[in-house]
């Protein structure tokens, strides 16, 4: 891999916090985005009405362990791709119950104790259809705001589009080159290839490509934060920021980009998120509460900036994976869902018209405003961090 300079992790971070600055929409909840798309005449439906229930079966459950036999393989391979360990290292819990509750949030007995146990297993979570709970931002991406309208999405429920110089200049400002374009094909139809044999009932396909995004999560990790989290500078801005009764444990990243408003100035753990109740953890913090049920694993909604940064920079990183993961189902249940033909895949529309929710297909790769995106790897904003990423996620398969 090849390493990428201070000046470009900062102008990535900057971008990707770029991504986050709020605006209003018709409640005092922020939505994220770097800006409030320009209204454009879209074709029908209405996004306002509920959708139509999917018809394609996406087959049995895997054994709920299933992502600790991923993990131990995707893990330790990408350890050694990237030449680091951060992703096998044993993590403790190092500080208070009330800072590391939400690690004891699993709904098995494992412990979790990797990051790519973790990464592994909200993957799995979300091979299945799960919330995501983006009515709060759907006026600016034309979707409803009403959260129980939404076709389901999930990391297997739509294809992959494949993508293109022209399709991608479409989506995104910073078109990667053709090598990079590749790579991203290449990926995709891997993707699709497992889904069709998934549903067609093919179990080991599916464990396949529980392990293909698992890949690709790790790989994103290290993109983000992995490699630089135990640095001088995390450490000091942790120290400038962290209640006084919170230690920062090994592994999680604070990294402070002074150029932004203070309200997401601050980003946190393995996939960089503030600790803010209205900026990018606004939708996964609805959708945990959603799926982790327990009284005691409920998220305040309107919690402080102290109490969302123990939960970003908890110990074993339960939140912050899963919203990391989670902001990928957000990402495609607004290119399923919209009614503007700017925030879905070009391939989406024919004949001047957008196909069916069931029959799109999704992209990671959209520039914030455009469809909701909270990564700029997905976008290629330093350039060289698509491909980067991409490189990771095909190369460590060796």
């Amino acid at each position: 891999m090849i390493p990428i300079s201070l000046s470009e992790k900062r102008e990535m971070k900057s971008l990707i916090t770029f991504s986050f600055l709020l605006f209003f929409i018709s409640t005092p909840i922020f939505a994220m985005g770097a800006r409030r798309p320009k209204p454009m005449p879209s074709p029908s439906p209405s996004p306002n009405k509920p959708t139509t229930q999917p018809t394609i079966d996406l087959g049995a459950d895997l054994n709920s362990d299933e992502y600790l036999n991923v993990s131990s393989v995707i893990g330790q391979s990408v350890d050694i791709y990237v030449n680091q360990n951060e992703l096998t290292k044993n993590r403790n819990q190092v500080n208070s119950d009330a800072s590391d509750s939400v690690d004891k949030c699993n709904l098995d007995k494992d412990p979790h104790d990797q990051f790519s146990d973790q990464i592994s297993y909200y993957t799995q979570m979300m091979i299945k259809d799960v919330p995501a709970m983006v009515g709060m931002i759907g006026s600016a991406y034309g979707t409803s705001e009403n959260d129980s309208n939404y076709f389901p999405t999930s990391l297997i429920r739509h294809p992959l589009c494949n993508v293109s110089p022209t399709s991608l200049g479409q989506t995104i400002k910073n078109v990667p080159s053709q090598n990079t374009i590749s790579k991203l094909n290449i990926f995709a139809n891997n993707v699709n290839s497992l889904r069709s044999e998934v549903l067609k009932g093919d179990m080991k396909a599916k464990v396949e490509l529980l392990s293909l995004w698992s890949r690709f999560f790790s790989c994103l990790a290290y993109t983000e934060s992995l490699g630089t989290a135990d640095g001088a500078t995390s450490q000091k801005v942790a120290d400038a920021y962290a209640p006084k009764e919170y230690r920062r444990p090994a592994g999680v990243e604070f990294y402070e980009d002074r150029k932004q408003p203070i309200e997401s100035r601050l980003n946190i753990g393995t996939f960089q998120f503030t600790p803010d109740k209205n900026g990018n953890i606004a939708p996964c913090l609805k959708a945990w509460n959603k799926m982790n049920p327990s009284p005691a694993c409920q998220l305040p909604l309107n919690g402080s900036q102290a109490d969302f940064i123990k939960v970003l920079g908890s110990s074993l990183q339960s939140f912050n994976d899963f919203c990391g993961v989670h902001k990928l189902i957000q990402t495609f249940a607004i290119q399923v869902n919209t009614n503007k033909t700017s925030a879905t895949h070009p391939s989406n529309l024919v004949n001047g018209l957008l196909k069916n929710a069931e029959a799109r297909c999704v992209s990671p790769h959209f520039q914030a405003g455009r469809a909701y995106n909270h990564f700029g790897p997905f976008q290629n904003s330093t350039g060289s961090n698509l491909d980067e990423l991409f490189s990771c996620t095909l190369g460590s398969q060796n």
